[in-house]
């Protein structure tokens, strides 16, 4: 290699003693060397810490950080504030890296010395069955800068989380993750596509993620979900404002942020008998409904046709009660709910 750059490698973790061995072992087993980890240990009541200071003396840099349980969100951003490598990867306490993965990252770094890298991954089932492996289509390999990636964040034709991605640390340090949001990756990704200027893709499954049962994701639905999947939206529209992209933007985050509300509709079907306080989750989604339909018309977001009747839809227990309108729901929208149902494990 022409150079050796200092890679930072971040891994937040909250009661994560079952599975912080496999993931830091996957770090000190790479074959590049030039490595600064930084842990960030977020007030775990478990053996999590022991097992993080066990690899301290394994990394040439190693930075062990505790804080009052914050989420990960602010983790993250502890973690962003401590780093000194050139660039910046992040990886989940529940997943692991390729032995090759920061060696085909700096090698790309040396070819191209783009702002972002991003590879394929790996998913994987909990019991390490693998499901899928990602993959890039022909268009989107030939893009060089990010400004073109953005839209692609609402196209599902790249991933909105920050893992199998390394960013440049001058860039990455000017942002932040927003506290105490589930889904904090997808805006803090939004505004880096808007600051950095070039990309670049590895054709290579370099990160291995492992889809637990307790995820996030697969939580059985409460109104937190509900509630930070509008702040998102509100968040997404405002960095589109920031960077004079919002003419460009709001109708692809409009569409996203109905898609949304029509899966977490279909989730409430789905989960209706074990959702704890239902009647608050309802509450809550009619609200943030009525919350998002007001953001449309405030900036004049025009819908398609087939989103006006998607809206109406979703308005229907409003007039029609919950009973009826999911009935209706769940015979329109069947094949969408088997795959819920698939991804959720029901």
């Amino acid at each position: 290699m022409q150079q050796e750059p200092l890679i930072s490698v971040i891994t937040t973790f909250f009661n994560e003693e079952k599975l912080l061995g496999r993931c830091l072992d996957s770090v000190k087993n790479q074959s590049y060397d030039n490595i600064e980890v930084v842990l960030v240990n977020d007030g775990s009541s478990d053996l999590s810490l022991e097992i993080a200071n066990g690899y301290f003396s394994d990394f040439k840099l190693c930075k062990i950080i505790s804080i009052q349980n914050s989420g990960h969100s602010e983790a993250k951003n502890v973690a962003l504030r401590n780093i000194t490598g050139e660039y910046v990867t992040f990886l989940d306490a529940d997943d692991e890296f390729e032995v090759g993965m920061i060696s085909a990252f700096v090698e790309r770094i040396n070819e191209q010395n783009s702002d972002l890298i991003i590879c394929n991954i790996s998913a994987l089932s909990e019991d390490g069955q693998k499901q899928y492996n990602s993959y890039w289509n022909n268009e989107i390999v030939l893009l060089r800068e990010t400004k073109s990636l953005i839209a692609e964040l609402y196209s599902h034709r790249i991933s909105d989380s920050v893992w199998a991605k390394m960013f440049k640390t001058a860039l990455a340090q000017r942002i932040s993750f927003e506290k105490g949001l589930w889904f904090d990756d997808r805006p803090y990704l939004l505004e880096y596509l808007h600051i950095a200027k070039t990309v670049s893709f590895i054709d290579d499954c370099l990160l291995r993620i492992y889809r637990r049962n307790e995820s996030i994701t697969r939580r059985t639905l409460e109104t937190k979900r509900i509630v930070d999947c509008h702040r998102l939206f509100e968040l997404e529209l405002t960095i589109a404002k920031k960077y004079n992209t919002f003419d460009m933007l709001k109708e692809r985050i409009v569409k996203h942020q109905l898609d949304s509300l029509m899966d977490t509709f279909l989730i409430q079907i789905i989960e209706r008998k074990t959702i704890i306080k239902l009647h608050e989750v309802e509450k809550t989604y009619l609200f943030y409904l009525n919350e998002f339909n007001k953001v449309i018309e405030k900036n004049n977001i025009r819908l398609k046709f087939k989103d006006k009747i998607a809206l109406t839809l979703l308005r229907l227990p409003a007039f029609l009660g919950w009973e009826i309108t999911n009935a209706l729901m769940n015979l329109l929208k069947n094949r969408r709910v088997q795959f819920l149902k698939e991804m959720k494990n029901i």
